[in-house]
């Protein structure tokens, strides 16, 4: 089981980004569309369920798939970029609130640490999941527990049908980028393993969505924060940091497992490990400069659509 408890806070850890873990994803992609958001969570985690299982069980054709179709690099790069910038974006907004000196400093030791972790590979992106996600998990429970406690008189809704577009794009966004992590764990895995692993995972995320999903609708005050979980936890100083510190790991679980993947599709090219892993690290870290709320509000959509394609092509 402690296999299938790691692969579950892999795939946990890769999908809990900034986007996520501050809300301002679940609020482009679900709650703005109001009450029929809850179905459109069931829908995108029925639909994590059956792809986890499919990437869990056909590792070996997907990877095959993947290394034989050169058209498939460029899409990749461009989505795992968009999403792996914003990664960055998201972490650096959580910086901001140290002195510069700190920050920069911060800066450059995240950035070590994800070039040490993407040399190291799938079993660095493991124990580093295995070792974060439970403790994230725990925290984040207690974070939306404080979000749930508190409301307010304003509401943010628009057209409930475009929901179901947006649902089927959230899913492809985010599995779209982790095929390949996932293909490879799955390699050493049952299938009664992979069942087990993908049942978990999707239950998981559905909590979490659900009840974030839940505590953003009750609190449309927030909504338009570039971080909504962070502004609606600045009520209490205890929860704020708490709330912090799940956005921070999750920017950091989901960074170094998009920094993996961008390896992979440099390495193509430069033909060097150490030489993909720096510029997997470092290209996205200046993209970021567009902005955390700019990158998932316009370019989180764009990267979506292409992730249909990427993930229509894989199943």
């Amino acid at each position: 089981m402690l296999q299938v408890f790691a692969v579950v806070f892999l795939i946990f850890g890769t999908v809990v980004g900034s986007g996520f873990a501050s809300g301002k994803e679940i609020f482009v992609y679900f709650s703005r569309f109001g009450t029929i958001s809850f179905l459109y969570v069931f829908i995108a985690c029925t639909l994590f369920f059956f792809i986890f299982y499919f990437f869990l069980t056909r590792g070996e054709r997907v990877l095959k798939k993947v290394e034989k179709t050169p058209f498939l690099t460029p899409l990749m790069l461009f989505v795992a970029l968009t999403f792996c910038s914003s990664m960055f974006a998201g972490i650096k907004n959580l910086f901001s609130y140290f002195p510069s000196w700190l920050y920069f400093l911060l800066l450059g030791v995240l950035v070590l640490c994800c070039v040490f972790v993407t040399l190291k590979g799938i079993r660095g992106l493991e124990k580093i999941n295995l070792f974060l996600m439970p403790i994230t998990v725990i925290v984040f429970i207690v974070v939306l527990g404080f979000g749930l406690a508190s409301s307010s008189v304003i509401s943010y809704q628009t057209t409930s049908l475009a929901g179901a577009l947006y649902c089927p794009l959230y899913v492809a966004l985010n599995t779209c980028m982790e095929a390949i992590i996932i293909s490879k764990v799955g390699l050493k895995m049952s299938k009664k393993q992979a069942l087990w692993a993908s049942l978990l995972s999707s239950g998981l995320i559905f909590v979490f969505l659900f009840i974030g999903n839940l505590v953003l609708i009750r609190n449309g005050n927030v909504l338009e924060s570039a971080m909504p979980f962070l502004s609606l936890a600045s009520k209490n100083a205890v929860v704020f940091v708490m709330c912090y510190a799940v956005i921070l790991v999750g920017c950091f679980t989901t960074l170094i497992s998009l920094c993996y993947t961008l390896k992979i599709a440099f390495e193509k090219v430069l033909k060097n490990n150490l030489a993909a892993s720096l510029v997997a690290v470092l290209l996205p870290l200046c993209i970021s400069a567009l902005g955390f709320s700019q990158i998932v509000s316009f370019l989180y959509p764009i990267a979506s659509v292409l992730g249909v394609f990427m993930l229509v092509f894989l199943l």
